[in-house]
């Protein structure tokens, strides 16, 4: 499941609506300037002249295999369409004597050339004579003025042999609120034709929280993103905002809460002390603006770690043009416009030379094409440099680590006194952060080791490392068995030994055993069931739905990273012979700091870090 898996359709089938809705939505909403300027091709001809200057290629257009539908395709009058090719709805207020909100209608076919599904997709707000109907849309005043145009499209579907589930309505900006609206209001306009349609809407103000109807897609850190919420009426959104019109950190069910578009004003010193203010035009609407031009979304849904994101993942985009790509490192920022930082991130660059840096949690970063420098955090971290000549910078000293190669190239970092790991998929060469001219001179990657390149240092403290033996999985379900295991793809069973092991199940559905010694066990991705055995256990199940099981034999063990990852449960599960029940669990829990402390005996505790009681209880089962 990913962040913008949508309803019942498959990844693949939510990922390939989100992208085309999320372009077609652009399009409508910067087709035209003013009604009469083509906005959207002078965006394009800017991004033609201006080099490698902005964060991605800007194309702001239709997808392959959609078209835009006119007057004639619905067999209407040209009076319909104004003089930007927008089919009108009448105003609230002003009939038809302006202007009123705006709306384009696309087909998609299949390579045979036969209709697939039409959108109906709204515009922002692109006249001053729409705010005084975008002003409504919490109320839903006005809302039956869309029946004449969504009949229309019924009457189109109809005709072309498709039902109303083949209908996709969408929106950026008051578009998008429109699109909830519209979404709220289903089972009611046009006798409830467009109650099974799919609503999914961009950068939106307004939301119906119903994630089983609509997808509300947005950046945090646009201020237009959420700041009406569901509120009942305008007047109640404005008392629900912050001082000054502000747009507080608000969460949806049916929302993307915490997505950064990493750009040029959020990296700025300028971001941490100006207003999250609707009023605020120069740094709160950066990102609204850049919303219509960035390819985030596609670069999100094509990254490595896609399939591990959740909905409300903290996912963090590059956005950065060329004036700040080589001296700003793209990382989970402690913005004031949110909540989630320290959390486990993604991060993604661009198709440019990025610098990107994990944080203190677990994190995932896809370092996209270009030269990249990717330092790794504190936790532990999954890195993938991707195409071009990657370097990947770990803390401390090489004399801190030790260091394995897998047959694919992939090299794991393993801290030799902590719990920290690096992962680090398709990088060139390797760099320590205390060392001395390793920046400048980094180590080189061969089949046996880590070469020290750094000129001088390398006589003086000769920093070449050798790859470590360790038991290595494959692509399939495999049962491995060793003191230092990286089982790699496939749904596994690893089994540790009595010594202190160090085991990686990689990614899938793995059982992990780790029998006697003090051992680090990291499930990485996937549902994985650990059981440390006996001996004092650091326990890591990674993203994903993990089972923890204590019994009569665990001693001291250490649960690292319990529910780090939004959008996944966790589950704590003692033996009868440890606890009866739940009651007697709690009896024996409390809270120690940020952490919380469960008695086994009267020797041995499970610690839980970074968790509440009640979190922590709510997850406990007796089995």
């Amino acid at each position: 499941m990913g962040m913008f898996d949508y309803k019942n359709y498959t990844t693949q089938q939510s990922t390939q609506l989100v992208d085309d809705t999320s372009r077609l939505a652009a399009y409508t909403n910067a087709a035209t300037i003013l009604g009469f300027v083509p906005g959207a091709d002078a965006l394009n001809l800017l991004g033609s002249i201006s080099g490698d200057f902005f964060p991605t290629d800007i194309n702001v257009g239709i997808p392959a295999g959609w078209k835009e539908l006119t007057a004639a395709d619905f067999g209407v009058s040209d009076s319909l369409v104004d003089k930007g090719g927008y089919f009108t709805i009448p105003s609230l207020y002003y009939g038809t004597a302006t202007p009123g909100p705006q709306a384009k209608i696309f087909a998609q076919y299949n390579d045979a050339g036969e209709l697939v599904r039409v959108n109906f997709n709204v515009a922002g707000t692109n006249d001053i004579a729409d705010v005084a109907d975008y002003l409504n849309l919490n109320s839903r005043a006005g809302v039956e003025l869309y029946e004449p145009i969504l009949n229309m499209v019924k009457g189109y579907v109809l005709d072309n042999g498709l039902t109303a589930e083949d209908v996709v309505i969408s929106g950026y900006s008051a578009g998008a609120a429109v699109t909830n609206v519209l979404a709220a209001e289903r089972e009611n306009l046009v006798e409830g034709f467009f109650t099974n349609s799919d609503y999914i809407a961009y950068a939106v103000p307004t939301i119906y929280d119903n994630s089983d109807v609509v997808l509300n897609i947005g950046y945090e850190n646009d201020v237009v993103h959420r700041i009406t919420g569901n509120e009942p009426d305008l007047f109640s959104a404005i008392l629900a905002m912050d001082f000054g019109l502000g747009n507080p950190d608000k969460d949806f069910s049916s929302s993307v809460d915490n997505f950064v578009l990493f750009n040029d004003v959020y990296a700025s010193p300028i971001w941490d002390v100006s207003p999250f203010s609707f009023l605020n035009i120069p740094t709160g609407w950066y990102a609204h603006i850049n919303g219509v031009t960035t390819d985030a979304i596609t670069r999100v849904i094509d990254s490595s770690f896609y399939e591990d994101t959740q909905q409300d993942s903290t996912v963090v985009v590059s956005a950065l043009t060329a004036i700040s790509r080589s001296t700003v490192w793209v990382e989970d920022d402690a913005a004031h416009t949110s909540s989630h930082f320290g959390s486990a991130a993604f991060l993604i660059g661009t198709q440019y030379d990025d610098k990107i840096a994990g944080g203190t949690n677990f994190d995932y970063i896809d370092a996209g094409a270009g030269n990249d420098i990717i330092k790794a955090g504190v936790g532990v971290d999954h890195i993938d440099g991707n195409t071009g000549v990657d370097e990947v910078r770990i803390a401390g000293r090489g004399k801190d680590w030790d260091v394995f190669k897998m047959a694919d190239d992939t090299l794991f970092f393993v801290d030799k006194d902590g719990i920290n790991l690096v992962e680090a998929d398709n990088v060139e060469s390797v760099s320590f952060e205390k060392e001395i001219n390793s920046y400048i001179n980094n180590y080189e990657i061969t089949d046996t080791g880590l070469t020290d390149n750094r000129f001088l240092m390398k006589w003086l403290n000769n920093g070449d490392k050798t790859f470590l033996s360790h038991v290595e999985g494959t692509e399939g379900a495999d049962k491995l068995t060793g003191q230092t295991v990286f089982a790699r793809e496939g749904n596994d069973t690893v089994t540790g030994t009595q010594s202190a092991d160090i085991l990686h199940a990689g990614r899938g559905d793995d059982v992990i055993l780790a029998l006697g010694g003090n051992d680090r066990i990291y499930g990485a991705e996937g549902n994985d069931k650990i059981d440390g055995g006996a001996g004092n256990d650091i326990l890591i199940g990674g993203v994903g739905n993990d089972v923890f099981v204590i019994n009569k034999l665990s001693g001291n063990d250490v649960i690292a990273d319990f529910n780090n990852d939004s959008g996944y449960h966790d589950i704590i599960q003692f033996s009868a012979d440890v606890f009866a029940d739940v009651a007697a669990i709690s009896a024996k829990t409390t809270q120690s700091g940020d952490n919380v402390t469960i008695k086994l005996d009267s020797y041995h505790y499970l610690t839980v870090e970074n968790c509440l009681v009640d979190e922590v209880i709510s997850c406990a089962v007796v089995m």
